[in-house]
């Protein structure tokens, strides 16, 4: 084993570490009975927190790692290159084609219903989801611009720039630099970041659109692309709960209506749709490769 292959172990096994560690605090805090927020001073503690948190335990360990365990420093991530404009494009559209896919597996995911035998651990589930739904609802009580513009900045942005980095740059990339198969680093990569979001009805889309992300970052090599399709995503969720979630007047929040249910055939349009782009954007890339 030569020296690179060693530090690559090494990498990952202290990834691999750290992650363990950080699920297993995220398991034992949500075991617990969320405090729902109820006023607006409330509200904004918890979304600065939620911005130094990302930034703790997403950003900077992925910046430490490069500093001190790879030659390539901040290279390593594929944040050193502007990126190419018909890739950024392709994000987005990935994004817009796979919304109906996501909303299929959504509404599948949801109707999914554990053995009787484990009755009490699905109502605790379904407690907890709504508990965060909750929660959610109340980021949305300020309907003015400049509310909007923060839970872009905050929900997108933030989120999009830390989990991108963290589990596509770093968690995916270690995966592939230790010889496994790119699709199913890809693969591992997504089902982790869908189980850290601890949010289990919606454990399944969460992993589609990791894998497209995962592919998206593959495919162009540079870690801006996914962080935008990421963004997107976050965004459009973001504006469409700012403009037609109901007023939030009291402390139990308000649900956001359900939407109707997506058709099989709609669902498999839209993996098509996805997988067309992912494939014209890696003839495109190939493509770049031979002219350089």
């Amino acid at each position: 084993m030569n020296a690179s292959t060693f530090k690559d172990r090494i990498g990952l096994f202290t990834i691999l570490t750290y992650f363990i560690l950080l699920f297993g605090l995220m398991l034992l805090d949500n075991s617990r009975a969320e405090q729902i927020p109820d006023t607006v001073k409330e509200v904004n503690f918890i979304k600065i927190m939620q911005v130094v948190l990302t930034t703790l335990i997403f950003i900077l360990p992925a910046t430490l790692f490069c500093r001190f365990m790879r030659d390539e420093r901040t290279a390593f991530l594929n944040m050193n290159k502007t990126p190419n404009l018909y890739f950024i494009l392709t994000a987005a559209a990935c994004i817009l084609f796979a919304l109906p896919a996501v909303s299929g597996l959504e509404s599948w995911n949801v109707a999914l219903h554990l053995p009787s035998s484990m009755a009490g651990t699905e109502s605790w589930m379904r407690g907890k989801e709504k508990e965060a739904e909750k929660i959610t609802n109340m980021f949305f009580q300020d309907k003015s611009i400049g509310g909007l513009v923060i839970n872009i900045l905050v929900m997108a942005f933030m989120a999009a720039l830390s989990e991108e980095i963290f589990f596509r740059g770093l968690l995916q990339q270690i995966f592939i630099k230790n010889k496994i198969n790119p699709h199913v680093a890809i693969v591992i990569a997504a089902i982790m970041f869908s189980a850290f979001h601890l949010q289990f009805f919606g454990f399944i889309p969460r992993i589609f659109l990791g894998i497209v992300l995962g592919y998206l970052y593959y495919i162009t090599q540079n870690l801006w692309v996914s962080i935008t399709a990421h963004f997107c995503n976050n965004a459009f969720a973001v504006v469409a709960t700012h403009f037609y979630a109901p007023e939030i007047t009291g402390t139990e929040g308000a649900a956001i209506p359900a939407e109707q249910p997506i058709g099989v055939a709609f669902v498999l349009l839209s993996l098509a749709m996805v997988i067309g782009q992912l494939v014209l954007l890696q003839r495109y890339a190939n493509k770049i490769k031979t002219l350089l």
